[in-house]
Protein backbone atom coordinates (compact mmCIF):
# COMPACT_ATOMS: atom_id res chain seq x y z
CA UNK A 1 0.00 0.00 0.00
CA UNK A 2 1.47 3.32 -1.05
CA UNK A 3 1.16 6.45 0.99
CA UNK A 4 1.51 9.69 -0.88
CA UNK A 5 3.01 12.40 1.17
CA UNK A 6 2.25 16.00 0.61
CA UNK A 7 -1.10 15.49 -1.05
CA UNK A 8 -4.31 16.70 0.46
CA UNK A 9 -7.74 15.54 -0.29
CA UNK A 10 -10.07 18.37 -1.08
CA UNK A 11 -13.80 18.24 -1.01
CA UNK A 12 -15.66 19.23 -4.07
CA UNK A 13 -17.54 22.53 -3.65
CA UNK A 14 -21.14 22.21 -2.49
CA UNK A 15 -23.69 23.21 -5.03
CA UNK A 16 -25.68 26.26 -3.97
CA UNK A 17 -28.86 25.13 -2.31
CA UNK A 18 -32.04 26.11 -3.98
CA UNK A 19 -34.32 28.21 -1.78
CA UNK A 20 -36.63 26.06 0.31
CA UNK A 21 -39.62 28.24 -0.49
CA UNK A 22 -40.38 31.05 -2.86
CA UNK A 23 -42.48 34.00 -1.75
CA UNK A 24 -46.16 33.27 -2.41
CA UNK A 25 -47.07 36.91 -2.90
CA UNK A 26 -48.21 37.58 -6.47
CA UNK A 27 -45.43 38.72 -8.82
CA UNK A 28 -42.67 38.19 -6.21
CA UNK A 29 -39.71 35.95 -7.09
CA UNK A 30 -37.71 36.35 -3.85
CA UNK A 31 -36.96 33.61 -1.31
CA UNK A 32 -39.80 33.03 1.13
CA UNK A 33 -38.21 31.91 4.43
CA UNK A 34 -40.93 33.46 6.64
CA UNK A 35 -44.03 31.43 7.35
CA UNK A 36 -47.51 32.64 8.18
CA UNK A 37 -50.63 30.59 9.03
CA UNK A 38 -52.92 29.87 6.13
CA UNK A 39 -56.26 30.50 7.92
CA UNK A 40 -57.65 30.84 11.47
CA UNK A 41 -59.11 27.34 11.31
CA UNK A 42 -55.92 25.90 9.79
CA UNK A 43 -53.02 27.18 11.89
CA UNK A 44 -50.69 24.25 11.20
CA UNK A 45 -50.24 24.75 7.47
CA UNK A 46 -48.35 27.77 6.29
CA UNK A 47 -47.84 30.21 3.49
CA UNK A 48 -44.30 31.37 2.80
CA UNK A 49 -43.27 34.96 2.17
CA UNK A 50 -40.27 37.22 1.94
CA UNK A 51 -39.76 39.65 4.82
CA UNK A 52 -41.60 42.61 3.25
CA UNK A 53 -44.59 40.55 2.19
CA UNK A 54 -44.91 38.59 5.46
CA UNK A 55 -45.12 41.94 7.26
CA UNK A 56 -47.86 43.06 4.89
CA UNK A 57 -49.69 39.75 5.31
CA UNK A 58 -49.50 39.98 9.11
CA UNK A 59 -50.84 43.56 9.12
CA UNK A 60 -53.91 42.41 7.21
CA UNK A 61 -54.39 39.21 9.28
CA UNK A 62 -57.51 39.16 11.47
CA UNK A 63 -57.95 35.94 13.42
CA UNK A 64 -61.55 36.81 14.39
CA UNK A 65 -62.71 37.92 10.94
CA UNK A 66 -66.33 36.80 10.40
CA UNK A 67 -66.88 35.88 14.08
CA UNK A 68 -69.82 37.17 16.11
CA UNK A 69 -69.27 39.03 19.37
CA UNK A 70 -70.57 36.08 21.42
CA UNK A 71 -68.23 33.67 19.55
CA UNK A 72 -65.27 35.90 20.38
CA UNK A 73 -66.27 36.13 24.08
CA UNK A 74 -66.72 32.35 24.23
CA UNK A 75 -63.27 31.87 22.70
CA UNK A 76 -61.73 34.27 25.24
CA UNK A 77 -63.39 32.45 28.17
CA UNK A 78 -62.13 29.09 26.90
CA UNK A 79 -58.67 30.56 26.36
CA UNK A 80 -58.25 30.83 30.15
CA UNK A 81 -58.01 27.02 30.35
CA UNK A 82 -56.17 26.60 27.05
CA UNK A 83 -59.41 25.41 25.38
CA UNK A 84 -59.30 22.22 27.44
CA UNK A 85 -62.44 20.84 29.11
CA UNK A 86 -63.05 21.68 32.76
CA UNK A 87 -65.37 20.32 35.43
CA UNK A 88 -66.95 22.06 38.41
CA UNK A 89 -65.09 21.82 41.72
CA UNK A 90 -68.24 21.10 43.68
CA UNK A 91 -70.21 17.88 43.66
CA UNK A 92 -73.56 17.22 41.98
CA UNK A 93 -75.31 19.70 44.27
CA UNK A 94 -75.59 23.34 43.21
CA UNK A 95 -72.71 25.59 44.20
CA UNK A 96 -74.80 27.74 46.56
CA UNK A 97 -75.66 24.65 48.64
CA UNK A 98 -71.99 23.69 48.82
CA UNK A 99 -71.10 27.22 49.95
CA UNK A 100 -73.86 27.15 52.61
CA UNK A 101 -72.33 23.98 54.04
CA UNK A 102 -68.87 25.53 53.99
CA UNK A 103 -70.19 28.62 55.78
CA UNK A 104 -71.86 26.54 58.51
CA UNK A 105 -68.69 24.49 58.99
CA UNK A 106 -66.68 27.69 59.35
CA UNK A 107 -69.15 29.14 61.86
CA UNK A 108 -69.06 25.93 63.90
CA UNK A 109 -65.27 26.01 63.87
CA UNK A 110 -65.12 29.67 64.86
CA UNK A 111 -67.57 29.07 67.70
CA UNK A 112 -65.59 26.11 69.01
CA UNK A 113 -62.25 27.89 68.74
CA UNK A 114 -63.06 31.51 69.53
CA UNK A 115 -66.23 31.01 71.63
CA UNK A 116 -68.35 33.72 70.01
CA UNK A 117 -70.94 33.50 72.80
CA UNK A 118 -73.93 32.59 70.60
CA UNK A 119 -74.40 29.18 72.19
CA UNK A 120 -74.80 29.64 75.90
CA UNK A 121 -76.99 26.85 77.29
CA UNK A 122 -80.09 28.99 77.81
CA UNK A 123 -78.39 32.19 78.89
CA UNK A 124 -78.73 34.73 76.08
CA UNK A 125 -75.77 36.80 77.13
CA UNK A 126 -73.57 33.92 78.29
CA UNK A 127 -72.96 35.81 81.57
CA UNK A 128 -72.92 32.71 83.76
CA UNK A 129 -69.86 31.26 82.09
CA UNK A 130 -67.06 30.73 84.54
CA UNK A 131 -64.41 31.91 82.10
CA UNK A 132 -64.53 34.65 79.53
CA UNK A 133 -64.27 33.67 75.87
CA UNK A 134 -60.69 34.99 75.68
CA UNK A 135 -59.64 32.99 78.76
CA UNK A 136 -61.22 29.86 77.27
CA UNK A 137 -59.35 30.44 74.01
CA UNK A 138 -56.01 30.77 75.79
CA UNK A 139 -56.78 27.68 77.89
CA UNK A 140 -57.73 25.68 74.79
CA UNK A 141 -54.65 26.83 72.86
CA UNK A 142 -52.37 26.01 75.82
CA UNK A 143 -53.92 22.55 76.05
CA UNK A 144 -53.33 21.99 72.33
CA UNK A 145 -49.63 22.83 72.70
CA UNK A 146 -49.27 21.21 76.13
CA UNK A 147 -48.20 24.46 77.78
CA UNK A 148 -49.02 25.86 81.19
CA UNK A 149 -49.88 29.57 81.55
CA UNK A 150 -46.95 31.84 82.33
CA UNK A 151 -44.81 30.92 79.33
CA UNK A 152 -42.83 33.43 77.27
CA UNK A 153 -42.23 33.75 73.50
CA UNK A 154 -39.06 31.64 73.62
CA UNK A 155 -40.77 28.75 75.39
CA UNK A 156 -43.82 29.04 73.10
CA UNK A 157 -41.68 28.90 69.96
CA UNK A 158 -39.59 26.04 71.31
CA UNK A 159 -42.69 23.98 72.12
CA UNK A 160 -44.24 24.79 68.74
CA UNK A 161 -41.11 23.70 66.85
CA UNK A 162 -40.97 20.47 68.83
CA UNK A 163 -44.60 19.59 68.09
CA UNK A 164 -44.41 20.69 64.44
CA UNK A 165 -41.43 18.42 63.81
CA UNK A 166 -43.09 15.52 65.61
CA UNK A 167 -46.49 15.78 63.92
CA UNK A 168 -45.57 17.00 60.42
CA UNK A 169 -47.31 14.80 57.79
CA UNK A 170 -44.06 14.31 55.84
CA UNK A 171 -42.47 12.71 58.90
CA UNK A 172 -45.56 10.55 59.48
CA UNK A 173 -45.97 9.10 56.00
CA UNK A 174 -48.51 11.71 54.84
CA UNK A 175 -50.95 10.78 57.60
CA UNK A 176 -54.25 12.70 57.46
CA UNK A 177 -54.46 12.68 61.28
CA UNK A 178 -51.01 14.28 61.50
CA UNK A 179 -52.06 16.91 58.99
CA UNK A 180 -55.17 17.82 61.00
CA UNK A 181 -53.21 17.86 64.26
CA UNK A 182 -50.56 20.11 62.73
CA UNK A 183 -53.30 22.51 61.58
CA UNK A 184 -54.63 22.82 65.14
CA UNK A 185 -51.07 23.24 66.46
CA UNK A 186 -50.46 26.04 63.95
CA UNK A 187 -53.73 27.76 64.90
CA UNK A 188 -52.97 27.51 68.61
CA UNK A 189 -49.45 28.82 68.12
CA UNK A 190 -50.63 31.77 66.03
CA UNK A 191 -53.28 32.67 68.57
CA UNK A 192 -50.95 32.43 71.58
CA UNK A 193 -48.24 34.37 69.76
CA UNK A 194 -50.67 37.26 69.44
CA UNK A 195 -51.46 37.08 73.17
CA UNK A 196 -47.91 36.88 74.52
CA UNK A 197 -46.08 40.16 75.03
Amino acid sequence: MKVFEGTQRTRPPKPEAAPAHLCEFPDCAQDGPHKAPRAPDDLRTYRWFCLDHVREYNRAWNFFEGWTRSDIEHFQRDDVTGHRPTWPVYSKRPLHEEMDDLESVFHNFSHEWFGDGKRSNGDKGGRDKKLSAAAMDIERACATLGLKPGFNRVKLRSRYMELAKKHHPDVNGGSKESEELLKSINQAYTYLLSQVS
